[in-house]
């Protein structure tokens, strides 16, 4: 064998791909969520299954002990919140928050994310199956990619006829701190201002607890620009990563708080 030839074998052994370095992305997964039973009433579902994708960067392959308190609180109170209401739900993930304001009578429901192709297709096939499961109309909803400062009339176009939607909900969104200017003044422009009762429902938990002051200034933003800040309760639940045990405690609370105007 030559020099040549010895160098280009050791070359091409050494940039050789191994089988498994082009891995396929993982599949699918699913969650249920329970409803809890005093909220139930008669002909409603007791669960909800939900499709979260394989694998995302924004996290949409979870379903966060957030949304699950979302939905418990939406159940308790959607006589308030929710009935004949319209809703707008930003960073949905597998948008459960959602699917319990179509329980609780919302008038019509906009389910947004940001516009990656998955996790899109992912909340269209959930609002499928929701609506073939439960034999509403699929006019109760819409699903669109939005990105948080852009344009809003887009979204508020969804519902003619109203100047801001009754309902927003940000379900575990605000851990995204160099968003929250953005994330308000969608929030701003699209809440309401002839509703003296529309609200912004905000719940979340501190992933990072050391960031944790990140997160509560989100509502000192909120003060400043004019919004009403109310907290409304904090709960215990267990941490969804596993992570220094000194900040345990704290990573296993949901906080949630309304703004409105």
């Amino acid at each position: 064998m030559s020099d040549t030839e010895s160098i280009y074998g050791v070359a091409a052994s050494l940039f050789e791909v191994p089988e498994d370095f082009y891995k396929p992305p993982p599949p699918p997964s699913s969650d249920v969520y329970h409803r809890k039973p005093e909220f139930v009433k008669d002909n409603e579902p007791t669960e909800i299954t939900l499709r979260l994708v394989g694998k995302s960067p924004l996290w949409g392959h979870l379903l966060w002990n957030a949304s699950k308190v979302t939905g418990n609180w939406l159940d308790q109170h959607g006589a308030q919140l929710c009935a004949g209401k319209t809703v707008l739900e930003v960073g949905a993930g597998a948008a459960l928050p959602s699917f319990i304001c179509a329980i609780q009578g919302a008038r019509k429901i906009v389910i947004t994310d940001y516009p990656e192709t998955e996790l899109i297709e992912n909340i269209e096939y959930n609002v499928e199956k929701y609506v073939e499961d439960q034999k509403v109309s699929k006019d109760l909803f819409a699903v669109d990619g939005y990105i948080w400062g852009n344009d809003t009339k887009p979204l508020l176009d969804l519902i003619p006829g109203d100047d801001g939607y009754d309902l927003i909900i940000l379900s575990d969104v605000v851990f995204n701190h160099s968003e929250h200017a953005k994330l308000l003044a969608t929030c701003w422009q699209t809440l309401s201002h002839k509703n003296k009762d529309a609200k912004i429902f905000v719940v979340f938990t501190p992933h990072r607890a050391k960031l944790f002051h990140r997160d509560l200034k989100f509502f000192d933003d909120a003060k400043e620009m004019g919004f009403e800040v109310e907290k409304l309760f904090e709960e215990k639940w267990w941490p969804m990563f596993v992570e220094e045990e000194e900040t345990k405690e704290l990573r296993s609370m949901v906080y949630g708080y309304y703004l409105s105007f």
